[in-house]
């Protein structure tokens, strides 16, 4: 079920370069006649290093070991004790001035010379130490580290900025590996030119249709393309390197209580095709005359059919991320006002909206539920949303729909990061990380999303269960760069990291040593250079283990 669309922006709104089409969301929409459910600490590169000066101090964060267990201390609460005081003590003997201490992430800043750096990296309580960044815009380009080139954002710089998600993307983070799927209207055949890469690079893993009729719209592609978008320089979404998968379960011509019918099948199907993380931006409250249709009471995560189903879906292992729906205002007795089913779901993240000035969008569903739970759970941008729209261009839009595909790409670079994370992890990382985890309401929820720390958070929780043995992901090629990146998990006490690749002959054409750590690593390889072929990788640990695949390197 579509929502009166949301309030947009007045009249059409100039992006800058490239010079495309960009046409006002409220227009398009009152001419299509489509509703919808229309309803930071980033990480710059460190600039060219100068000849090293051993009397130069720079500020670094020295990553520390676990602190010692305590046996009365669960392990979802431990990273909010305070930092090791034995830790402190020993960094102070050696002259270094802590400046900030996390206890998220067991850590300091501090300002070090080489030299001294060196010596605090040879202690034996110290993981690793790495230059603390700043998030420096440089027009619309973003760059982490030299094995990626900067990336063209577009306009999805402001609503990636507003929840911290571009760090991650400066990365290298997009997704990859992961199966993101979405329950929707018409996806156009995802043939708009923000999905050529995806279609390229055989991310796309199918589409099905369990609707009867013919509908048009562009809906279903404008939520995908703000999840897994990419066209440098006008829109990227932070799952652009995902693999997508579209069940068209909604249609647009009634509101009748088969689509719930549809719904359900769509999210089985998807289920079995083996997403991990799921979006739904449409949601369901009334229907057409004659229908069944749903009272507030209703939404107490157990009556709706849609709402099972996520529940289960969740049982099977599968994060599903639900818009909360357009049906907001002032107060109760003015509206519905309360979120739509499935955002009721025990197990769903409810996702409200908010204004480009991060207040509260007046349309964003609250909570609480009928039997008192906090809904939504999150918040992100949701008026003024750039998406893929009609006729190879773009506009800006509104609505909660158009908020929870930025969560859901989100979900996919955690499940990147950490795939063994399950659903009820994925919410709570969110949560916690988010601007008001310390005082949830039922308007934001536990507030604005703060991307770049959740997907630190589930990196962290990876490294602190690292697998027995060295473990490879599939290898793949970041946008505009001749390079291979090469993922891997490896097992505890690893510190340093080789990969080497080699001709089908065996000869070596490409050899990196890098320092590794427990839990995710991504190796990068430069292939610049190399012709086209098949090629052999060995990824090897200092503790012996290995790791081996085959990879095929085209222009």
């Amino acid at each position: 079920m579509f929502e009166r669309p949301a309030p947009a922006l007045a009249g059409p709104q100039s992006m800058g370069p490239p010079f495309q089409l960009w046409i006002d969301a409220v227009q398009m929409l009152s001419v299509a006649v489509l509703t919808a459910c229309l309803g930071a600490v980033g990480s710059a590169p460190p600039t060219e290093a100068a000849p090293l000066d051993s009397t130069r101090t720079d500020k670094y964060w020295i990553v520390l070991a676990d602190r010692s267990p305590r046996v009365s201390s669960s392990a979802d609460t431990s990273w909010t004790r305070p930092v090791a005081p034995a830790y402190l003590g020993r960094l102070r003997a050696r002259g270094v001035q802590p400046l900030v201490r996390s206890r998220w992430l067991h850590a300091v800043s501090a300002r070090l010379s080489p030299d001294k750096r060196a010596s605090v990296a040879a202690l034996p309580f110290v993981e690793e130490t790495r230059p603390v960044a700043s998030l420096r815009p440089q027009g619309r380009s973003y760059k982490a580290d030299p094995d990626h080139p900067p990336l063209e954002v577009g306009a999805a710089e402001g609503p990636l900025s507003r929840i911290n998600a571009l760090p991650p993307l400066a990365r290298g983070l997009s997704g990859h590996g992961v199966h993101v799927g979405f329950l929707d209207a018409n996806y156009a055949g995802l043939r708009h030119p923000v999905f050529s890469r995806l279609r390229m690079n055989n991310q796309l893993g199918g589409l099905r249709t369990f609707t009867t009729g013919q509908q048009g719209g562009n809906h279903g592609a404008g939520v995908v393309s703000v999840a897994a978008g990419y066209e440098p320089g006008s829109l990227v979404g932070p799952a652009y390197g995902a693999t997508v998968w579209g069940a068209t379960t909604e249609f647009t011509q009634f509101e009748r209580n088969v689509e719930e019918d549809h719904f359900v099948a769509g999210l089985e199907w998807l289920t079995r095709r083996g997403v991990d993380v799921v979006n739904v931006s449409i949601g369901y409250t009334r229907f057409d005359d004659g229908q069944r249709s749903y009272s507030t009471d209703d939404l107490d995560g157990d009556t709706a059919l849609t709402t099972r189903a996520v529940d289960r879906a969740a049982q099977q292992g599968v994060t599903v991320v639900v818009s909360a729906g357009n049906s907001g205002c002032a107060a109760p007795d003015d509206c519905w006002f309360y979120v739509n089913t499935p955002a009721d779901a025990d197990s769903a993240i409810a996702v409200g909206a908010i204004a480009p000035d991060s207040s509260v969008a007046s349309f964003s569903a609250r909570g609480p539920t009928p039997d008192g739970r906090r809904k939504p759970d999150v918040v992100v941008q949701g008026q003024e949303v750039p998406a893929a729209w009609e006729n190879g261009g773009y506009a800006r839009v509104g609505g909660t729909s158009f908020a929870s595909p930025q969560v859901t790409g989100i979900v996919a670079q955690m499940l990147q990061v950490n795939p063994a994370l399950g659903p009820m992890q994925v919410r709570r990382l969110l949560r916690r990380t988010a601007s008001q985890a310390h005082a949830p309401d039922s308007t934001r929820g536990w507030g604005i999303v703060n991307a770049e720390a959740a997907v630190r958070h589930a990196e962290w929780k990876a490294r602190r269960s690292p697998p027995h043995t060295l473990q490879g992901s599939a290898p793949h090629s970041p946008p505009n760069a001749h390079a291979l990146v090469l993922p891997v998990s490896a097992p505890a006490q690893t510190a340093t990291l080789q990969a080497t690749l080699r001709t089908p002959l065996g000869k070596p054409v490409r050899h990196i040593e890098r320092v590794g750590h427990p839990g995710p690593n991504r190796l990068v390889l430069d292939v610049d250079g190399l012709a086209p072929g098949r090629y052999r990788y060995v990824v090897t640990t200092d503790q012996g283990h290995e790791a081996t695949g085959s990879v095929t390197i085209s222009k």
